[in-house]
């Protein structure tokens, strides 16, 4: 490495979620990762960095064979320096440390066993950095690492005097770290050639290195790319001016950390990327850094100040959708339990499954939101639930009693929660929310019925209320900072949000006249429980729990609420008993709310069990009815729901609107059920009802 010559460490990040679907996986690699390989082979001069998750790495080894063979190819003969990270791509911060040493501790492994390789840096999922990080880091092989250049930013330190590499540590352990420019991640591949070089040129002399290593999507798969990037030759005159520039060495991240010495020592801040901090902002709070931005920008100099905004704290996406904040918390309780478990039986080939489930369950993209975070996407959640599910199911096998209970705190908000455990069932109730049920966890399937993500407000949400929502037909190139596109018209009428979250067991007392909204009925209500506080008794016997919740009538004219839960096998049973709180005779009528989730809303097999088989995302109004069953013949799940006395039914589907790289889109969460009874009882004597839930295989 010649020192008056520019080292530029180019390189790309494939990564595809778990549980994303086959054909998306199949689509990324025909349009990105293999013909990106392929221009790679076709140029042996050019030397680069990458890096693939390891559960796209597996999916490549079974489905797409020539592709992964071609990437051990380009590895084994120097070209292409491959990364580690962890494993299902976890944000690594957040996970317990010997999860984040067994994760990359086995993406590292792979590729020495693949490959011949053994990586000695590592690509760090969403850059999401906290200052702890280089204590594990170290202690798992790792020797650099990349993050953006907007944590040095945030540190004091100028992006446009940022290059080569720097050294930071915890408690003494070292890892360097690498800047990614975010000049070039905005320019590659979206502007033209030219400009990616008079960069490059103007930032020579200044510094020894740069590093641009960015999503392997954006050379395919983002709208427009595929044709740009390959095409119309984009890829090609890129290699071609960065080989012909005698003042540009095109190099890997291993390279320049041997051969270059450090440029200086740093710490940095808790930080992601700038966008990210962004998305991790709440609502108001988003809208004010976006006016921020918008002033400054008008300001000499103010692009450099902007750059000091950091928006929000990965963390705070745990906070905002408090449905991401239960699932890393069961993570967490499950890795304690693992751990123990595996310390006193090591050996135990069970243990070893749970611990593999669990880390499948650590999947970064279910844990967040932004333009390509999945918290909203059902099928990103599930597959993150299912391996939890199947973990606690493998746990479970390994030994202990076959029910289990407890009641406490164990998502750290405060308030006490139950547990419940059965051979079929992970139970999850909410004394403190309205005694309702937050987790209805199938083990034989490994599948969460419950798992319906609430209508909440977005900050991009103005964005579509601001324009006319129409489909954009263009197929330009187009990046994740232009306005997105609406992929149909009229979702801006859409944009309801929910008063409670999207549990079951939501209970309210209304008026014994009018119809109510099966998916937003509780404005309409005398009062709803949905936020109440629920007295608590737990029972645990030798083959079912109750869970006794109770509430008093906070003023005349309401009820006092007995709502007694017997979870059994494969069931759920809410029996409830109303007085009326100050002595007169009950009336209007009891209204309880599931909100369910299987697989669809609209595909075939997906149904529920009234005349005609409407469709899971369908809406509709039985009369009378003493139950009525979803239907999911894709994944072999029914779920049964009875009411007794008979009552009636309504349904209709949760819907939300959500963004991603291809613009806004409709989404449908789950199905709210809505079971409505009359009440009629003398004064000081107690109306019944009694629904069930109860799930099987088919």
């Amino acid at each position: 490495m010649s020192h008056d010559r520019l080292a530029f460490c180019f390189g790309v990040h494939n990564h595809q979620p778990v549980g994303n679907f086959d054909h998306v996986l199949a689509e990324a690699t025909e349009r990105a990762y293999h013909p990106f390989l392929e221009r790679l082979r076709a140029r042996p001069e050019v030397r680069l960095t990458v890096h693939c998750s390891g559960s796209l790495l597996e999916w490549l080894r079974e489905r797409a064979p020539r592709t992964f063979d071609l990437l051990g190819a380009l590895a084994g003969r120097g070209q292409a320096e491959l990364l580690t990270g962890g494993f299902f791509e976890p944000v690594l911060a957040v996970l317990p440390d010997h999860d984040k040493r067994g994760q990359i501790e086995r993406l590292s492994e792979f590729l020495r066993a693949h490959f011949g390789v053994r990586p000695r840096g590592m690509w760090l999922a969403e850059r999401v950095w906290e200052p702890h990080l280089p204590r594990a880091l170290a202690a798992a092989g790792v020797e650099y690492v990349l993050v953006d250049d907007s944590h040095f930013a945030l540190a004091g330190l100028d992006p446009d005097a940022l290059g080569g590499y720097y050294l930071t540590e915890e408690q003494g352990a070292a890892v360097r770290v690498f800047p990614i420019s975010q000049r070039l991640r905005y320019l590659v591949p979206f502007a033209e050639v030219d400009a990616s070089l008079e960069y490059l040129a103007a930032r020579r002399g200044s510094v020894a290195a740069l590093t641009m290593v960015d999503d392997g999507e954006k050379f395919g798969v983002w709208p427009g790319t595929h044709a740009h990037v390959y095409e119309k030759g984009w890829l090609d005159r890129f290699f071609d001016r960065l080989l012909a520039a005698e003042w540009l060495e095109l190099t890997t991240l291993g390279d320049v950390a041997d051969r270059l010495p450090a440029t200086g020592r740093v710490y940095l801040p808790a930080a992601s990327y700038r966008e990210m901090g962004e998305w991790a902002l709440p609502v108001e709070a988003g809208r004010a850094l976006e006016e921020a931005k918008r002033a400054l920008g008008g300001l000499a100099g103010g692009e450099r100040v902007a750059a000091l905004l950091r928006g929000g704290f990965w963390r705070n996406f745990l906070v905002k959708y408090p449905e991401v904040a239960d699932t890393y918390w069961k993570m967490l309780r499950l890795s304690r339990a693992i751990q123990a478990a595996r310390d006193a039986a090591p050996r135990d080939v069970r243990l070893a499954e749970a611990q593999a489930q669990l880390w499948r369950g650590q999947a970064n993209d279910a844990y967040w939101h932004g333009v390509f975070g999945g918290c909203y996407l059902p099928h990103l959640r599930r597959a993150v639930k299912s391996a939890l599910l199947a973990a606690e199911r493998r746990l479970a096998e390994a030994g202990g009693p076959p029910v289990t209970a407890a009641h406490a705190d164990g998502n750290g908000d405060g308030r006490r929660e139950v547990f419940v455990r059965t051979p079929e069932l992970a139970v999850t109730v909410l004394p403190e929310q309205g005694g309702t049920l937050a987790e209805l966890g199938y083990l034989p399937k490994a599948l969460d019925v419950a798992d319906v993500l609430a209508r909440r407000p977005e900050a991009y949400h103005d964005q579509l209320r601001a324009r006319e929502s129409t489909p954009d037909p263009a197929a330009s190139v187009r990046t994740i900072h232009e306005p997105p596109a609406a992929r149909e018209a009229g979702l801006d009428a859409l944009l309801a949000y929910d008063d409670f979250r999207r549990v079951s067991l939501l209970d309210g007392l209304f008026g014994p006249a009018g119809a109510l909204d099966p998916v937003a009925p509780w404005r309409a209500a005398r009062v709803a429980f949905g936020a109440a506080r629920f007295d608590c008794a737990v029972d645990a016997g030798p083959d079912a729990v109750t869970v006794t919740l109770a509430r008093r009538a906070a003023e005349p004219g309401l009820v006092d609420v007995e709502k007694r839960l017997v979870i059994r096998g494969a069931s759920v049973e809410a029996r409830y008993r109303l007085r009326p709180g100050d002595g007169a005779a009950l009336a209007g009528r009891w209204a309880v709310q599931w909100n369910l989730a299987l697989t669809a809303g609209e595909a075939p097999g997906r149904y529920l069990t009234a005349p005609g088989r409407p469709s899971l995302g369908s809406r509709g109004r039985l009369a009378r009815a003493a139950g009525v069953a979803l239907v999911d013949e894709w994944i072999g799940v029914e779920a049964r729901l009875d009411a007794s006395p008979e009552a009636e039914l309504a349904w209709g589907p949760v819907e939300t609107v959500s963004v991603s790289e291809a613009g806004f889109e409709r989404i449908y969460q789950g199905t709210a059920l809505l079971v409505v009874w009359p009440l009629a009882a003398p004064p000081d004597g107690p109306c019944e009802m009694v629904v069930r839930l109860t799930l099987a295989g088919r």
